[in-house]
């Protein structure tokens, strides 16, 4: 059995191809400390290719020598690259962008984000002897290899209308240029340009590609003729490695310059941000015409979005695990078992604008915290009895209370508001400030409360306005009082709900925010 049948590997960032987009994705990955895998079946399009060139620092550069400095350099900061093919890709359902992508060893990568760099791939003419000779002195690209062939007997071969913009490159490197026609059509626009720039035109198509001494040295036409070249360009048709990508959910689109089809690619922004959620394209699948340097640019600017968007999706992860967190006695406890208070002593607004209308009577404060609103209560008037689930909290509120003489007009109760049900005792209001759980269960929360109050009580529930939420990142425990008003039976209870501005203390400085507020009379 494969050693590998059975390996699972979960990584932030998994990336699809091992050129110099996907190395360079996976190097800016690894040093933003990203467990990333470069995942590189060896097929780099310019393989063919002697040297890289116009790559700044790097000039003269064999391929073979870019790929093995690159996955050294990737490794070295801790990213892994695993040579191998991607035979399988799933996008996964859920919250959060998930994706499992299965080896040809049998392996299988989870990865929180996807990077496709798997290139393109060159279809050329059939032309016998031209596919061996391809990236030496068959050539496509004058910033690649035109300096290489300058002043030489450059031949271009048509495969489109197109190959009248390789001629003007070329011809800027050499005079010796000749265009094989071929069957492609040219005006006399076209061929006025051609002649004035001294460019031979022959209309025969290509039949054979000559070497001598593993040299190119020539094409043979149609008609038998020997056309004596030093090097041949041609136009190959451009098609995006994208089995990957489509599995994904990507579309390939066609690429078309001048009235014809040169290529196909996949879709994304310049940021190389796809359609498809999670997944980021960079180089020569997205950008047929990118070099060397320019795909190594893409890369890392994908790799830089996909940690950004990774650093968002942390921190709502986080503001998750934060909230579960405090919804929990244990963490209520350490921070009202600090040195310092963690609130300001001041009584919430909402309380004195209703109970200052009310007659005072028994009082029940839900999440009673340290313990400010049980005592203005009491300061007002009101015998009141303050609940939290947090011990520690109530053992601070009762020193406050003490310290502000009204500890006759005042109790404690340890009760969790998602478990307590009320006994017999009724109070004539029941209060409950920024008690934030999830929708579904404050509906039936309200319902258990709702109990305790007395006939004619009040029920006064605030909560912090989902307006004032951050937009990035979404809260199932925010919303307004309208959202849960039907739970009061509008036949025994006066409903009424608003949003009411205050002003808040924020990093700093005076804000004003909204709490939107839930007031309910039993008849």
């Amino acid at each position: 059995m494969n050693e590998n049948q059975h390996r699972v590997q979960h990584v932030d960032v998994a990336v699809v191809g091992g050129g110099a987009a996907g190395l360079s994705a996976g190097l800016v990955l690894a040093r933003s400390l990203r467990s990333v895998v470069v995942i590189d079946a060896g097929e780099q399009r310019n393989l063919p290719a002697g040297h890289v060139h116009n790559f700044l620092t790097s000039e003269g550069w064999t391929p073979g020598e870019i790929v093995a400095t690159g996955r050294a350099e990737v490794e070295s900061y801790g990213g892994e690259v695993i040579v191998g093919r991607v035979v399988e890709a799933v996008a996964q359902e859920g919250d959060h962008p998930s994706f499992v992508l299965g080896l040809d060893d049998g392996r299988s990568v989870h990865a929180r984000r996807v990077v496709i760099a798997a290139g393109a791939t060159d279809r050329l003419p059939d032309v016998p002897g031209l596919a061996e000779r391809w990236g030496r002195d068959v050539l496509h690209c004058p910033y690649c290899h035109g300096w290489e062939v300058r002043g030489r007997r450059i031949g271009v071969l048509a495969t489109s209308p197109n190959a009248l913009h390789q001629v003007g490159l070329f011809r800027q490197l050499s005079e010796h240029v000749t265009l094989v026609a071929g069957d492609v059509e040219l005006d006399h626009h076209a061929l006025m340009n051609l002649r004035v720039r001294g460019v031979d035109v022959v209309r025969e198509t290509a039949a054979e590609v000559l070497v001598t001494d593993d040299r190119l040295s020539g094409v043979r036409l149609r008609g038998g003729e020997v056309l004596e070249l030093d090097a041949l360009v041609v136009a190959p048709f451009f098609e995006a490695r994208a089995d990957v990508a489509t599995q994904l959910g990507l579309a390939v689109k066609e690429l078309e310059m001048g009235g014809s089809v040169v290529g196909t690619m996949l879709e994304a922004d310049a940021m190389g941000l796809s359609p498809v959620p999670g997944v980021y394209v960079a180089g020569n699948a997205s950008d047929l015409g990118a070099t060397v340097i320019g795909s190594a640019a893409a890369g890392m600017k994908a790799g830089a979005l996909a940690n950004a968007q990774l650093v968002e999706e942390d921190s709502a992860l986080a503001l998750v695990r934060w909230a579960a967190e405090m919804r929990e006695p244990k963490a209520w406890d350490e921070r009202y078992g600090a040195a310092e208070d963690a609130w300001s002593g001041r009584v919430n607004p909402q309380l004195p604008a209703v109970a200052g209308t009310l007659t005072p009577g028994t009082a029940l404060d839900l999440g009673s915290g340290e313990g400010a609103d049980v005592i203005w209560l009491a300061q007002n008037g009101w015998q009141a009895t303050g609940m939290d689930f947090s011990q520690a909290g109530l053992d601070r509120s009762a020193a406050h209370a003490a310290e502000a003489g009204v500890t006759e007009r005042t109790q404690w109760l340890l009760g969790d508001v998602r478990t307590w049900r009320p006994s017999e005792v009724r109070w004539d209001l029941v209060v409950g400030h920024y008690v934030h759980l999830p929708l579904v269960q404050t509906r039936g929360i309200i319902e258990q409360v709702a109990d305790a109050v007395a006939p004619g009580g009040t029920l006064l529930l605030v909560w912090h306005h989902p307006g004032d939420a951050d937009p990035g990142h979404r809260r199932d425990d925010m919303f307004t009082a309208e959202e849960v008003a039907d739970v009061l039976d509008p036949g025994r209870w006066d409903v009424s709900t608003s949003a009411e501005v205050r002003t808040g203390t924020g990093m700093g400085h005076h804000v004003e925010v909204r709490d939107t507020v839930l007031r309910a009379t039993r008849r």
